[in-house]
């Protein structure tokens, strides 16, 4: 009788040490293909060929005119389709910082964005044209447009250096169309744009408010200088002073510092002694050739001939 409940009693024991190993088995399984899931979905994946039209950099790091390929870290948290604008989005990036928490690191020659610590994100390796490009849309213009001095357009700071001017869409608007433009709007002297022209000073994108895709983009590069000869205003060092609320014809100058810009081989002496005289004439008339185009603050004797413009500073 005893040994009956000692065996009886040893089979419950054993019975309950079987579950228990049973149950971690289980969990040991459900862990194992939890993970094998996991890492698949974190496995990479490859993208269409993305191109880069022109030499190119995003902060210090280069891209050179060409094919690159893209591969997303993790298949499971961006798209391919996501890369794509997000590598137009930091290819047109105004001042080369890109949108937190997206940072962008090189390691020979793959360049690696990503978001913060995380496997989001996506590298791009330069290759050979496939045929299977994911492209950009816009086009680049050819050569650079140079600003020489700092300068600005309202509050939209433009700083001195060089910058690639590409077109939203080139069927509504040419390259000749979009270097003037900006010339002006550089020109414009209270930085207010001319309607419909409005600016999006986040990505530095000019835009017609009433075309649609009609205007262009710019961002600051490293390259060339444009080529033929332009011609180009120059600041003076030196600021000048208006006493008090002034005018010269219907050109409204209000008291205050102001920059004086040359062109044409005019000294900032001569321009200063000019615009000193323009004021202290009464009548508001510029004598012959002078002429002033009031919506800019130019003042001009034709073309080719000596100018200069002011700005309040």
């Amino acid at each position: 009788m005893s040994i009956t409940r000692k065996y009886s009693s040893m089979t419950r024991r054993y019975a309950k040490f079987s579950l228990a190993g049973v149950l971690a088995l289980l969990a040991l399984v459900v862990l194992v293909i939890g993970g094998r899931a996991e890492s698949a979905q974190a496995a990479p994946a490859n993208c269409p060929q993305f191109r880069v039209m022109h030499n190119d950099k995003i902060g210090n790091v280069s891209f050179p005119a060409g094919y690159y390929n893209v591969t997303l870290l993790n298949s499971s948290k961006l798209t391919c389709a996501q890369s794509t604008k997000l590598f137009q989005e930091f290819l047109q990036d105004w001042d080369g910082k890109l949108r937190s928490p997206w940072k962008l690191t090189q390691s020979g020659n793959t360049r690696t964005f990503r978001a913060g610590a995380t496997d989001k994100g996506f590298t791009a390796t330069p290759a050979k044209k496939n045929g299977n490009s994911g492209g950009n849309s816009g086009r680049s213009c050819p050569g650079y447009f140079t600003v020489l001095h700092n300068d600005s357009i309202g509050s939209f700071k433009v700083p001195r250096g060089k910058y690639r001017i590409t077109l939203i869409d080139p069927a509504k608007m040419n390259c000749a169309q979009a270097v003037k433009r900006f010339q002006e709007f550089l020109l414009d002297y209270d930085g207010r744009l001319p309607y419909p022209w409005k600016l999006n000073q986040n990505l530095g994108i000019f835009y017609k408010s009433t075309a649609g895709r009609t205007g262009f983009k710019i961002n600051r590069i490293v390259g060339p200088n444009p080529p033929g000869p332009v011609n180009r205003y120059v600041r003076c060092p030196a600021t000048f002073r208006v006493l008090h609320n002034d005018r010269i014809g219907a050109l409204y100058l209000p008291r205050g510092p102001y920059y004086i810009y040359v062109v044409n081989n005019l000294s900032c002496q001569r321009a200063s002694n000019l615009f000193r005289n323009f004021l202290n004439r009464t009548d508001g008339r510029l004598p012959s050739p002078w002429r002033l185009n009031v919506a800019k603050a130019k003042f001009n004797t034709g073309a080719g001939g000596p100018a200069f413009r002011v700005q309040q500073a």
